[in-house]
């Protein structure tokens, strides 16, 4: 079952600020784009992102890897802003289509397909992962990237807007899930860890502070934004406060 309508996401990519692309100074972006850089190699060929826009990781992939970018996305105001920053960076797509993931069939495989904060919004996930492989090549490469809202973030999102985790599963917000994953699909892992430090970029607030507690959390949260300018504390991560849980695999070369 999906966690979130089309409405949400065209809402939420109507008006995204164009060009797209990673922000170093955003310990986020820097963060993951380490962990990418580091733990892929020797890649060639082209590159599925499942929920694509607007396209920023998908440029990633092509610059850092000269791999082709193509995508899925659900939302059509998504897909054009993905298409547009497209063309401002002067970079040449492949296959980007609009719909429903479970609807579009797959008919051509890629040498790496990836998803970032995707799969958590279903509470099927196995099924989900499982479309992202019908996409892959055998010996391909399987990037999934999730959001941790479990330890102190959940707490933090509580208090800022309980309704937004109500948009998450939490049940696969932990190694055992990803690890599950392995032996589920025969699939090899090449990285699988919590990155991304504290981000106190991935609670999400309403507009307007509706009580003091709220206010405390976001000056906390303002205090945390300054502190994360300083890179030394990417390296710190625990299931309690990282921010992001990474994993890679390699598909069965028979599969």
């Amino acid at each position: 079952m999906e966690l979130t309508e089309v409405k949400f996401w065209d809402d939420y990519w109507a008006n995204t600020k164009l060009p797209s692309t990673i922000d170093p100074d955003f310990s986020y972006d820097r963060c993951l784009a380490h962990a990418l850089k580091k733990n892929l190699s020797g890649l060639s060929g082209e590159v599925l992102e499942v929920g694509c826009a607007p396209g920023k990781w998908q440029t990633f992939m092509a610059k850092e890897f000269g791999l082709k970018p193509s995508g899925i996305e659900y939302s059509e105001a998504g897909m054009n802003a993905t298409l547009r920053n497209f063309k401002l960076l002067g970079l040449e797509s492949g296959f980007i289509r609009a719909g429903d993931f479970f609807q579009i069939k797959p008919d051509r495989r890629f040498d790496v397909v990836m998803s970032f904060g995707f799969i958590e919004h279903f509470t099927d996930v196995d099924e989900v992962v499982e479309l992202h492989l019908r996409w892959l090549k055998p010996g391909g490469v399987l990037v999934l990237g999730i959001p941790n809202f479990c330890g102190i973030n959940y707490f933090l999102q509580r208090i800022l807007d309980k309704g937004l985790l109500d948009k998450h599963n939490l049940n696969i917000m932990n190694l055992d899930y990803f690890a599950h994953l392995t032996n589920r699909f025969n699939l090899k892992p090449i990285f699988l860890d919590y990155i991304g430090s504290f981000e106190p970029a991935l609670p999400i607030s309403k507009p307007r502070i509706e009580n003091p507690l709220q206010f405390m959390v976001k000056s906390f949260i303002w205090v945390g934004r300054r502190v994360r300018r300083i890179k030394m504390f990417d390296l710190l991560n625990n299931r309690l406060f990282s921010s992001y849980i990474l994993a890679i695999y390699k598909k069965d070369e028979n599969n």
